[in-house]
């Protein structure tokens, strides 16, 4: 058997956690026969297939299932490396001015700006909480972690997944109130409309609580005051929450990790950008919705 390539072992990882071959290259920046042949070459590494090839999409073979947990292990590993290599030839001070919507901060951000200080002390964070993208051009920030339709123009970056919602509530409150009318939060607007998903899960609503604050609109949710539409990343792992049964919900933005085209070479925002892609990257099933939690919650 031959030496085993670091970049075939990436691939084959992201097929498995994108479930099939077209977004594990959207994710990669690859197209899908570029994903396809390096997959290729680690079976014909292997001498061993790692995918049944099926008419509804590549399914995992047993001897795939052994080796995920391995190939993950040594494509971490290699990351390392790399990082410990760009640490001893690169100067890496100075100051990062990472933007992010407030409420997904002290999950998403916090736990790689505090490995990022421990590596690289004398790099300095501002954690600038902003529910709309700075402006990257005028160095407002020079990371921005967000969730958006489209990125604005002259700035590079790398799509992590689509952001998953879901309709949540304090299960007291759900049990206790008549499913057809509970109160619901949502923004302010224009303090009229309401949003697609109270119009058809709960077209006879009585109250609705507005807000400005993504922050705001959990903390009222897990406080019991009404039902919300949340970030199933945030809400699943709330003790005080449940996913409600609707049959309407609302789709996300894509998740990008954004810096201003000028900076793609400064060595300080390139690696920290690049934490920050993995940490997410490793968050993907959160992210999009794949990890409820399996707490049951009696039906009215």
């Amino acid at each position: 058997m031959h030496n085993l390539n670091w970049d075939d072992l990436r691939y084959f990882i992201e097929v498995v956690r994108s479930g099939n071959v077209t977004e594990a290259g959207l994710r990669l920046g690859v197209n899908q026969s570029t994903v396809s042949r390096r997959v290729a070459q680690l079976e014909n590494q292997l001498g061993k297939a790692l995918f049944d090839r099926t008419a509804k999409g590549w399914v995992i073979t047993p001897v795939g299932e052994k080796i995920v947990a391995l190939a993950e292990v040594m494509a971490n590993q290699a990351n390392a490396i790399y990082r410990k290599v760009e640490s001893d030839s690169e100067d890496i001070s100075g100051l990062i001015k990472v933007t992010v919507s407030d409420v997904c901060a002290k999950r998403f951000v916090l736990p790689v700006i505090r490995d990022f200080k421990r590596d690289y002390p004398d790099v300095d964070f501002e954690l600038i909480a902003a529910e709309e993208v700075l402006n990257l051009a005028g160095r407002e920030a020079d990371i921005a972690i967000h969730a958006l339709i489209e990125p604005p123009p002259n700035v590079v970056g790398k799509r992590i997944c689509r952001l998953a919602y879901y309709v949540y509530g304090h299960p007291t409150l759900w049990l206790n109130l008549s499913p057809e009318t509970p109160p619901c939060i949502t923004w302010i607007g224009d303090g009229v409309s309401l949003p697609y998903w109270i119009k058809k899960n709960f077209p006879k609503l009585k109250r609705a609580y507005r807000t400005n604050s993504s922050v705001a609109m959990f903390e009222m949710c897990r406080e019991g005051l009404g039902l919300a539409l949340l970030p199933c990343s945030l809400a699943d792992e709330a003790d005080e929450l449940i996913r409600i049964p609707v049959e309407y919900t609302e789709s996300g933005s894509d998740i990008w990790v954004l810096s201003h085209v000028d900076l793609r070479t400064t060595a300080r925002v390139r690696v920290f950008r690049d934490r920050m892609v993995a940490f997410l990257t490793n968050e993907i099933d959160l992210l999009e919705g794949r990890k409820p939690k399996t707490r049951k919650m009696r039906q009215m």
